[in-house]
């Protein structure tokens, strides 16, 4: 005679099973990627239609007036133009940024050597912070430079560490991360560099894909006034920033050119101008009282000529330290502690006085990290259903711009990255090192030697593979690598 099996054992096995299936690596593969579809969709909707900078808003207004630069890139404009439509809406650009940046550090992570349950924790912990929501949502150049960034990085970890890359694989990396790479100034340099240290596994294809940088990048000013094209800018760009290190430099008081070197400083503003003391902390401010910018947004020209280098080296060769100073100042984002000064927070650390005097209500004293706001109210879209999604995207994205400082900070950044390749993948050769963080070196001197302004923004990829690294350092010994 059977006898049947009391309930209690029945409910107990059925909860044994659940529990088991609940921690399958199958399951939890799963649960993982459902929640990292939330967190995306959260932040692009939270944050719908996206976040627009001043900067961004100004590019905004010029595509509607009909207005062609390539300030900000001119591969950038036409991305800019074509998925804003005319500058009419940004909800488009902002999540094609979004989901690009989303595959760049898929890739990076997955290029580690850490175990699959490590790589889903790591994934799904970075995506659940504003660093990677509202940065992402971000109508930002630099959206796409760190996609780029994140994206050499980690196919340099393949082919010089874990050598599973096929050639097509490396050529295929290579074409996505340099496209990504030419919206900026600076990325057109570095992924030209990438390439040709990747050109003993690419061969060939190396060529083809420096001639796909170069007609992207020569085709980009086709459609734009000669002196808004890509070579425009830069040959302006680089005595601008001969002038800016130059007002840096006169403006002290011990300072005192000779005839023949004000003779050239005055074709770009009077002595009253160079005399004038400014903060040297920002370019913007040292151009502002030469009328740098403003010279600018006229014909967005400036030329560079010999007797202006003679100038700046003949001024910046007898007192360097001016300039090397400024310079510091302008890169502390880049630079790492304890050998250097932290950037300056977005909240006044003074305690003393009332929590925002002087601010908005945004109370932002200093340059922050993750941009809140849509800077131009044309491409505003407010939906009731999302407000209560916002609320906590815009509480969760103060709590990281009120330490801006840290969040933003590349150079300490930079330390859980070499612990984690040195110690967790032990990589001991310096050479090698130094071939895996390339991307990220070229990165730090190109703001150190330009010294834009100590923004977090330009330093992002850097800050995302340091916290990565840190998140990834957790593993535990006993877990199988994939």
């Amino acid at each position: 005679m059977n006898v049947p099996k009391p309930r209690k054992d029945l409910t107990r096995v059925r909860l044994k099973f659940m529990l088991g299936l609940f921690k399958s690596s199958e399951f939890a593969h799963r649960r993982h990627a459902i929640f990292q579809v939330l967190a995306c969709c959260f932040w692009y909707l939270g944050l719908f239609p996206g976040r627009l900078g001043f900067d961004y808003a100004l590019l905004t207004r010029m595509v509607q007036d009909g207005e062609a630069t390539a300030w900000w890139g001119a591969t950038y404009y036409w991305i800019f133009r074509l998925l804003t439509f005319e500058g009419e809406i940004i909800y488009v650009l902002s999540l094609v940024g979004l989901l690009i940046l989303t595959a760049s550090i898929f890739y990076f992570i997955d290029s580690l050597s850490l175990s699959m349950k490590n790589r889903l924790r790591v994934k799904s912990f970075l995506m659940a912070t504003p660093l990677y929501g509202v940065f992402g949502v971000n109508v930002s150049h630099d959206v796409f430079q760190v996609s780029g960034l994140l994206l050499f990085s980690g196919l340099l970890l393949r082919v010089f560490l874990n050598q599973k890359s096929s050639t097509l694989h490396v050529f295929m990396i290579s074409i996505a991360a340099s496209l990504c790479l030419l919206m900026t100034q600076t990325g057109i340099v570095i992924s030209a560099f990438m390439v040709l240290l990747l050109s003993k596994v690419l061969k060939i294809r190396a060529l083809i894909v420096l001639i796909f940088m170069a007609l992207i990048y020569s085709g980009s000013g086709i459609g734009l006034p000669k002196s808004e094209s890509s070579i425009a800018h830069v040959s302006s760009t680089i005595p601008r920033l001969l002038l800016v290190d130059l007002k840096c430099v006169v403006q002290h008081p011990d300072v005192v050119p000779t005839e023949a070197e004000w003779l050239v400083l005055e074709r770009f503003g009077t002595r009253v101008a160079w005399k004038e003391p400014v903060p040297c902390s920002n370019p913007d401010i040292l151009a502002e009282p030469l009328g740098l910018n403003s010279l600018l947004a006229k014909d967005r020209s400036l030329e560079i000529s010999w007797p202006l280098i003679q100038t700046y080296w003949s001024v910046v060769g007898r007192d360097p330290a001016i300039v090397v100073m400024s310079h510091i100042q302008r890169s502390r984002v880049a630079l790492p502690p304890p050998f250097f000064q932290p950037p300056t927070n977005q909240v006044s650390w003074n305690v003393d006085e009332p929590i925002g005097l002087g601010t908005n209500t945004a109370i932002q004293d200093g340059p922050g990290l993750l941009h809140p706001s849509i800077d131009e109210t044309s491409v505003q879209i407010h939906l009731q259903i999302l407000q209560p999604l916002e609320v906590i995207a815009q509480g969760l994205t103060f709590l990281i711009n009120q330490a801006s400082w840290f969040w933003g900070w590349g150079g300490l950044w930079l330390y859980p990255i070499l612990f984690f390749y040195f110690y967790r993948m032990r990589v001991r050769s310096v050479r090698t090192l130094s071939l895996l963080l390339s991307p990220t070196i070229l990165l730090h001197l190109s703001i150190v030697l330009i010294g834009p302004s100590s923004l977090g923004r330009y330093v992002m990829s850097t800050v995302y593979m340091g916290f990565i690294c840190l998140l990834a350092s957790f593993e535990k010994s006993g877990e199988n690598r994939d």
